[in-house]
């Protein structure tokens, strides 16, 4: 029997007042994954969350938490960390105080403590300070702590990383990636910020406008979305001759000053295309390979959407 998924949406549909918020989102986490729901501001993940978490209601669709529909989550037998945004600490009270209130609220007894959530996060040394004293990311990262105490199955973070500085996102990333590895907690976190999550999602679902438009393994999608070339030139009007001639070249870009941009087909021969540009006198001064990015898949998505 194949094992029931860790969180799923079909044709999930919400408006709110006459405005259509949701049109047609779909996903599915299996249990141990880190999975990104991905998209611009205001794309439609937070309230994708909130239906999850039976906040809101949806006017068509089906949510499942552990296969268990989502205006009934007291019957999942598994326990959830939540993380929202905004991040919802009260500020007349310490971190620490936060935390102890939520262990209070979930009826947390066993599992992780208040101490190591907020080492795991990197609070440590805020622990004693008010709501109020905290800096925007630094509220992130009480929040992810608070969604952290007992033993969490499944993580909802909405959107975790905003407002943090380098040290902040690495450190929240790292734990992310550690507690599906190690401890098969499933990770759901909704981030605009693609470039980042990328090393550490196993899965992503990218939404736009309310509607998923693409979801799938990252390694197969950063595959299939293809490499792409940076060329410099001193003659540009040559290359871009030869690269509207040359085959396996998906789409190519003119970045001015004699720079393009270029979205190769799996297997390109690059060695062959520099000869050529060479032999024409394109006058090459930087030819370097330049890796598909989630940015990249989630903009092609975009263009085969429009299209």
């Amino acid at each position: 029997m194949s094992q029931k998924p860790a969180l799923s949406a079909s044709g999930l549909k919400v408006k709110l007042g006459r405005v259509q918020i949701l049109h047609d989102v779909n996903l599915r986490v299996n249990p141990g994954q880190v999975y990104g729901l991905l998209g611009r501001n205001g794309a439609g993940k937070t309230t994708s969350l909130r239906c999850a978490l039976g906040f809101l209601p949806f006017e068509a669709g089906k949510v499942e938490v552990f296969g268990t529909p989502a205006d009934q989550l007291h019957r999942v037998p598994k326990q959830l960390g939540i993380a929202l945004d905004p991040p919802g600490m009260d500020d007349t009270l310490t971190v620490r105080q936060n935390l102890e209130l939520a262990q209070i609220r979930g009826g947390i007894h066993t599992g992780r403590g208040v101490d190591e959530a907020l080492e795991l996060v990197g609070l440590t040394h805020r622990s004693d300070n008010a709501g109020d004293r905290l800096s925007h990311g630094q509220s992130r990262r009480a929040a992810v702590a608070r969604a952290l105490l007992g033993s969490p199955a499944l993580l909802l973070l909405d959107e975790p990383l905003s407002g943090l500085d380098p040290e902040g996102v690495e450190v929240l990333l790292k734990l992310f990636r550690h507690l599906a590895d190690n401890e098969d907690v499933t990770v759901v976190l909704s981030s605009h910020h693609l470039r980042e999550v990328q090393h550490i999602c196993d899965q992503v679902g990218l939404i736009d406008q309310g509607q998923t438009i693409l979801e799938g393994e990252v390694d197969p999608l950063l595959k299939e979305a293809g490499d792409g070339l940076r060329i410099d030139c001193g003659k540009p009007e040559i290359a871009q001759s030869i690269l509207r001639r040359s085959a396996g070249i998906r789409e190519c870009t003119s970045q001015g000053e004699g720079r393009f941009k270029v979205w190769l087909d799996a297997g390109f021969n690059l060695p062959a295309l520099l000869e050529n540009l060479v032999q024409a006198g394109a006058e090459v001064s930087e030819f370097s390979r330049d890796r598909a990015t989630l940015v990249d898949v989630f903009h092609q998505a975009i263009q085969r959407k429009s299209a």
